[in-house]
């Protein structure tokens, strides 16, 4: 079904590059990351794309609850979004109820229907989907661009032959999510150290992905290094559910922005925004002219 989906994502990536300001600088993280991102889960939903920026808003604030800043504020806000969000979602159940569709959402109320997922289930996939598959994708755009501008071999790397493997190496190089949390089930020991039921541990997806064990010269940037297994989606029954989707994206919006925007520049150094676990800028002032 992603693959299917693959022609709107890339008329969606024209349509916002068209609109970029010729002479005027702009935030590629605004006018491109971001509403790209919203626009292909509308896509692959199965909803308008006029939703796209409902969608958006509501990722921002539910995902705003994973923050080190969190505070009373932000979690009636994330509160409020979850809640119309589901009563969205109901509706949108509730139209294919009437009359069914190709696209994902009905193939989830198909499987639930006959008793594959309940409710719960369900509602808590699509909520899944929309801030797995919009935000890492967001900040994998933008962690990017600034690798790909200093690459000399660009051209060569955004290749219709060599996409896959650049898109793998800038997820690998600098991923959307460098830290996630997880519990011990068990008592577990992993090299010299013992960890007990019970026990909070930080996974450092970035610092694997840089692993000299696993990849040589870790360092640097190489999108035609040798493709292996990386952790920028995490591993096995905690693989990220919108990690397909954002591979596609990426595939796409990359090849497409420095196609039509062939003199690209970024004016100011960005900075990685304060996002706790998330990892990307908060903003990358670009002109195209």
């Amino acid at each position: 079904h992603i693959a299917m989906i693959a022609p709107r994502i890339s008329q969606f990536a024209d349509d916002l590059i068209s609109r970029f300001p010729d002479e005027a600088p702009f935030d590629l993280i605004e006018d491109y990351a971001k509403p790209l991102a919203a626009l292909s889960i509308t896509a692959f939903l199965g909803v308008a794309p006029e939703h796209a920026p409902m969608l958006q808003a509501w990722s921002n604030k539910m995902v705003a609850m994973y923050q080190a800043r969190r505070n009373p504020t932000i979690e009636q806000e994330a509160e409020i979004a979850s809640r119309v969000f589901v009563a969205f979602i109901h509706d949108q159940i509730d139209k294919r109820r009437r009359r069914s569709g190709d696209d994902f959402l009905s193939q989830l109320v198909s499987v639930r229907d006959s008793g594959g997922l309940s409710d719960g289930e369900l509602v808590s996939t699509c909520i899944l989907l929309l801030n797995a598959g919009h935000e890492a994708t967001v900040h994998a755009v933008g962690n990017a661009v600034p690798l790909l501008l200093a690459f000399d071999g660009r051209q060569d790397a955004l290749a219709p032959e060599s996409i896959s493997g650049t898109v793998e190496e800038c997820l690998r190089f600098r991923p959307p999510l460098h830290l996630f949390r997880r519990f011990v089930y068990d008592t577990s020991t992993i090299g010299e150290t013992t960890f007990a039921a019970g026990d909070e541990i930080g996974c450092l997806l970035a610092s694997a992905n840089r692993d000299d064990a696993v990849w040589p010269d870790g360092e640097k940037f190489d999108p035609f290094r040798p493709r292996l297994r990386h952790a920028a989606f995490g591993f096995g029954l905690h693989a990220c559910l919108g990690a397909a989707l954002a591979r596609l994206e990426l595939q796409i919006a990359l090849p497409v922005l420095f196609a039509r925007c062939p003199e690209l520049r970024i004016l100011h150094k960005p900075q990685i925004a304060n996002q706790y676990h998330f990892h990307g800028y908060g903003r990358i002032e670009v002109a195209v002219r």
